[in-house]
């Protein structure tokens, strides 16, 4: 498996690919680890130079240059989705440690031929699925494994957010295809992969309804990845991918959850929320309250327990409250600890395999609400194969 691969050299420096957000906060967790940022490349010249002022960075002057910089050894794939399938390919087959944001890509096909490349290569890689990265979700997680709730029987959660609740709200992700998704795949997978990497179990059917807000939005004239309105000019463009999602999702062991999603929900603006009930007891955690974990039995009132102080996540002491530039800078720190080999008792971060699982999820609860009925997901592992060359490279 590459994640036990010990023989690679601790890494030289990394480069960044994208100029987004996403970017920024890896960019930031970089610095704050001292790991060297080499430079950084977009889908444009002209995006390139303004992102690289903006980070401090140097531009690179094409991603082939970039990805094939011998001194680059990490690519932090930052870009939209619907490209990283080619960036990642390209990074492994140029020897490159990968860690990639999520959705790892945008079908199951896609995030397969990254598993099987990065095995074939060697190279370590991983998923940002952030909120891995919080001391209280690592608890959250050994609370349900370690059997403190009894029995696990059924969960709730939602992630709710209303950045495009107006239809004049633009942003890349909007103008995606009806099959990528859009809910569901930028936060439903966080959702996903919080709720399977808790409890460690697999979800293996779903049943899913989508609704869509605004069928037709409007954009900056021209624009195709900006928030901007530029001049003020917009033009009408339809919407093919959802706004809102519910979800019913049945997991291994007989554990039922039922999840909420919407990016047009007035009021909430980056409301995770997963809860866990089991014959003894509840908990709950919210990424807007993300140090504390509440605690409910029939017995006792409801408690909250604070993040472990000498959890190898929690760097500050108790009072100080530590947030989401935190979790992905605990994220990314792991990364690069396992660059040098195994680490014992190293909390769980993401691999490209997990980014596959959640894949299988979008992909199942778009054919859900496709047809209108329960879909059973494909939970069985990759088989390693030998990749064409002409696979490798996408």
């Amino acid at each position: 498996m590459p994640n036990d691969d010990t023989t690679r050299p601790q890494p030289q420096g990394a480069l960044l690919v994208g100029g987004g957000f996403i970017a920024g906060a890896h960019a930031e967790a970089l610095r704050r680890l001292g790991i060297p940022l080499l430079g950084v490349v977009t889908s444009t010249p002209e995006h390139t130079e303004d992102a690289a002022r903006r980070f401090g960075l140097r531009p690179y002057p094409d991603s082939w240059t970039a990805l094939h910089d011998p001194a680059v050894t990490v690519v932090h794939d930052c870009a939209p989705s619907d490209v990283h399938m080619d960036i990642n390919l390209e990074a492994l087959k140029a020897g490159k440690h990968v860690f990639s944001e999520k959705p790892l890509g945008i079908s199951v096909d896609e995030c397969s031929r990254q598993v099987r490349a990065a095995r074939l290569a060697g190279c370590q890689t991983a998923v940002n699925f952030t909120y891995r990265g919080y001391a209280a979700v690592q608890t959250l997680r050994d609370i349900v494994q370690g059997g403190e709730l009894g029995e696990v029987r059924y969960m709730t959660g939602h992630y709710l957010q209303d950045w495009l609740l107006f239809d004049t709200d633009f942003n890349w992700r909007v103008g995606a295809v009806a099959a990528e998704t859009r809910t569901v795949s930028d936060i439903g997978s966080h959702l996903s992969d919080l709720a399977r990497f808790v409890t460690g179990r697999e979800p293996e059917r779903l049943l899913a309804r989508f609704s869509t807000l605004h069928p037709q939005r409007r954009r900056p004239l021209g624009a195709v990845q900006t928030f901007t309105a530029g001049n003020g000019e917009t033009e009408a463009f339809d919407v093919t991918t959802e706004d809102q999602a519910s979800l019913l999702v049945n997991y291994s062991g007989g554990i039922h959850a039922s999840f909420e999603l919407s990016q047009v929900a007035a009021g909430h603006k980056n409301d995770l929320q997963l809860e866990v009930f089991g014959t003894a007891g509840s908990v709950k955690w919210r990424q807007e309250r993300p140090e504390e974990l509440e605690l409910g039995s029939r017995t006792h009132e409801r408690t909250v327990r604070l993040k472990d102080p000498v959890h190898p996540f929690t760097h500050y002491p108790g009072g100080h409250p530590e947030g989401y530039p935190d979790a992905i800078t605990n994220v990314i720190r792991r990364f690069y600890e396992r660059l040098g080999g195994p680490v014992a008792g190293s909390p769980s971060i993401a691999t490209f395999e997990d980014g596959l699982a959640a894949a299988r999820f979008t992909e199942g609860a778009y054919q859900s609400q496709l047809r209108g009925e329960w879909v059973s997901l494909g939970g069985a592992a990759v088989q390693t194969r030998e990749v064409p060359a002409t696979e490798v490279t996408g």
